[in-house]
């Protein structure tokens, strides 16, 4: 009895650690189990990315991107409304008290459409200020002439309520701006839109013509033509006067490579039609490859060079 009482006192201690040890190996292999499982699945769910089916499903259901901001201003000059429109004082008058004026028009260009944003001051509304519109527009590749009418302005008076009286429209298409004349072939000089520099051309009667059959006296004339496209923009490229002021620093990048800035600021126009536009341009597809450029190529590095 005396040797019993001792071995029964070992053989439960090794019992219970045998099952402390048990417990411990069980709670190990559980977590190297979980592991191995995450791992696996980590790795479907690698394989499934590099799927073209799956990358096509998400690239649907992600937001789309916006790809570039532009912004146009133009102006129409003393010259433009009396020599070349030879515009009457009367009218003169009537588009003074009863047209809208543009101020600028924002355009916001995504991926699948482009929102236009045109800030302008409406007649009834002049001691208000600058009032905001927001289109948008969905370019049909299947309709590559079709375009949305941001801003139309009426020349003069209609003589009855049927007709159309001649006007200015601002037309937005998928990779240009127009600016549209609906006008009697008399009211515009055969030297002024026809023989314009600078984006304006004599395209008569094809693209962005609203007018129906009852206005068929109406000659369209194209006064500029602003492109929406970095290459065809490449010619009107040209410094930005708010650099001047503003920061020489941002400049300074711009002149050293023309080709990698994001930010861009074009000007055109004809000084024979008394037109004016500038154009910028916030290009969000060239960003990443600007900010990795000012990276490589710092201020400081820019300064000491000699050209």
């Amino acid at each position: 009895m005396e040797i019993l009482w001792p071995a029964i006192g070992i053989g439960v201690i090794v019992g219970f650690i045998f099952f402390v040890l048990a417990q411990h190996w069980r709670k190990v292999l559980a977590q190297q189990a979980w592991t191995v499982r995450r791992l696996t699945e980590r790795v479907r769910d690698l394989e499934e990315m590099a799927d073209p089916e799956f990358r096509r499903r998400l690239g649907e259901a992600a937001p789309m991107p916006l790809e570039q901001v532009f912004t146009l201003t133009f102006r129409l000059t003393d010259h433009f409304w009396h020599d070349v429109m030879q515009t009457s004082e009367e009218n003169m008058r009537f588009i003074r008290e009863f047209g809208s004026f543009v101020g600028s028009v924002k355009l916001d260009r995504w991926r699948s459409h482009m929102v236009a944003t045109v800030a302008e001051v409406q007649p009834d509304r002049k001691e208000t200020g600058w009032q905001m519109r927001s289109l948008d527009f969905y370019p049909d590749p299947a309709k590559p002439g079709r375009g949305l009418t941001l801003w139309e302005l009426d020349l003069r008076r209609s003589d009855f309520a049927t007709e159309r009286p001649p006007s200015l429209e601002l037309v937005l298409r998928e990779n240009s701006v127009d600016l549209l004349g609906h006008l009697v072939p008399s009211e515009i000089e055969n030297d002024g839109a026809n023989n314009g520099t600078n984006g304006a051309n004599g395209n008569h009667g094809t693209n962005g013509n609203h007018f129906d059959g009852a206005d068929a006296n109406y000659e369209e004339v194209v006064f500029f033509r602003v492109p929406l496209d970095t290459n065809q923009l490449a010619e009107f490229r040209s410094h930005d006067p708010t650099n001047e002021a503003g920061n020489g620093a941002e400049s300074m990048t711009d002149q050293a490579t023309p080709n990698a800035s994001w930010h861009a600021f074009y000007s055109g126009g004809s000084e024979s039609l008394g037109i004016e536009w500038q154009l910028r341009l916030r290009d969000l597809t060239r960003k990443s490859q600007w900010d990795r450029w000012k990276i490589l190529e710092p201020i400081s590095m820019l300064g000491g060079r000699k050209s």
